[in-house]
């Protein structure tokens, strides 16, 4: 069996979307972790007069939360990483399409998306928000941390 571009070129097609679809559901991941860690310490929080045990329990609480955001923005710039990796073999191999025995039927004009250059915003890429706000949560989790004993 002889693979053709168009079979490496519907394989790359489907990382890009498998990517895009795995670096979000992590993302929806850590809002609901992080959602139910403050929620938790929330609650602990509204205690008047919390014995020491409430405060270690919070203490326990925060640390995951700063933990979980660090891993995340690894995981968040790891995963976009891939995905711009992918784009950009894909973008090389729409623009080899009318080469010369490039493939068997070449591809159409109207289906090249990845030709397509879209202007981003630096502060509202996927990149920036799959990198920062993991770091925002994290630098949350701290300042809950240092209110559990300050506060």
């Amino acid at each position: 069996m002889k693979i053709g571009y168009e079979h490496i070129y519907d394989s790359y097609r489907e990382l890009v979307i498998h990517s895009e679809n795995i670096s979000w559901g992590r993302f929806q991941n850590l809002l609901i972790i992080n959602s139910i860690l403050v929620v938790a310490w929330a609650t602990l929080f509204n205690e008047k007069d919390a014995h020491c045990w409430v405060r270690l329990v919070m203490t326990a609480i925060t640390i995951p939360g700063i933990l979980t955001g660090i891993a995340w923005a690894d995981l968040g710039k790891r995963s976009r990483q891939y995905l711009d990796l992918y784009k950009a073999k894909l973008k090389a191999i729409e623009g080899h399409h009318d080469k010369k025995d490039w493939w068997e039927d070449g591809i159409p004009i109207t289906d090249r998306p990845f030709q397509v250059e879209v202007a981003t915003c630096r502060f509202s890429s996927s990149t920036f928000l799959l990198f920062w706000t993991p770091l925002l949560f994290s630098l949350m989790n701290l300042v809950l941390l240092l209110a559990t004993w300050l506060g």
